[in-house]
């Protein structure tokens, strides 16, 4: 069976798996019953443009008591009805394809919310390797952490500090990596061409780690952004290596 490179495909090959499916939220096509079921069951969902990138058209969905909620961008509007919340959406969405995923309860620094981008690459020796880690911490007001619509890197360790002590932070970002390694093996495996990819990883309040996205064309320059440029550096050097 092939896989379409968009995020429903790139979703329905990682199910493939059953070890990284038990790190998968549930996503479906955003059908108006799916949309409405999903919100029923988890009460915030995500609705994602099926060919999006960089955080574009996000939309997030959510219900408290008997309003409905929707925000997109730095706008967020209140509804009495579901039928009245899908609306707007399908208003503002154009023709786009949508999915629709449960919304993961993320870690917050400081009020915000923020999740982590894995860059993975193949070395010398065409193994895939961890070559970068950054924290992305959404802008207040902001459904989405992505850099591109004004997410703030930031070094992980600083962001893990108030949920995990500091002798084990290695140990727990290590398990990350790995989670990242395992990842770029399936996917490689059914999308051969690829030569990086960026593994969007939400945490929750368990610190169970969630795969949010995973990205076959990652921007590289949000290393850049860090003040240490050591990750940005090595990189840049692991490019060669992909040719």
């Amino acid at each position: 069976m092939g896989y379409w490179n968009n995020k429903l495909g790139k979703y329905k090959a990682l199910l493939t798996n059953d070890e990284l499916a038990l790190n998968l939220p549930p996503t479906i096509l955003a059908t108006e019953a799916n949309v409405e079921g999903m919100l029923e069951k988890y009460h915030t969902v995500y609705l994602k443009p099926s060919n999006g990138t960089g955080g574009y058209g996000i939309f997030k969905l959510s219900r408290t008591d008997s309003r409905y909620r929707l925000e997109n961008g730095t706008r967020h509007r209140s509804f009495a009805t579901f039928k009245g919340a899908y609306v707007a959406f399908q208003q503002a969405k154009s023709k786009k394809t949508y999915l629709v995923q449960k919304g993961i309860p993320l870690l917050h620094y400081q009020g915000l919310p923020f999740d982590l981008r894995i860059m993975v690459q193949r070395n010398r020796k065409r193994k895939w390797e961890v070559t970068g880690i950054v924290g992305r911490l959404a802008m207040p007001n902001k459904v989405v952490t992505n850099y591109h619509s004004g997410g703030k890197p930031m070094p992980v360790g600083k962001l893990l500090s108030p949920f995990i002590p500091k002798n084990e932070q290695v140990s727990y970002v290590e398990s990350l990596k790995a989670l990242g390694v395992r990842i770029s093996n399936h996917m490689s495996g059914i999308f051969p061409n690829f030569r990086s990819y960026g593994v969007d990883i939400g945490i929750d309040k368990e610190m169970k780690p969630w795969i949010i996205e995973v990205n076959t064309r990652p921007d590289k320059y949000i290393f850049n952004a860090l003040s240490d440029k050591r990750m940005y550096r090595k990189i840049i050097r692991y490019e060669r290596f992909t040719n």
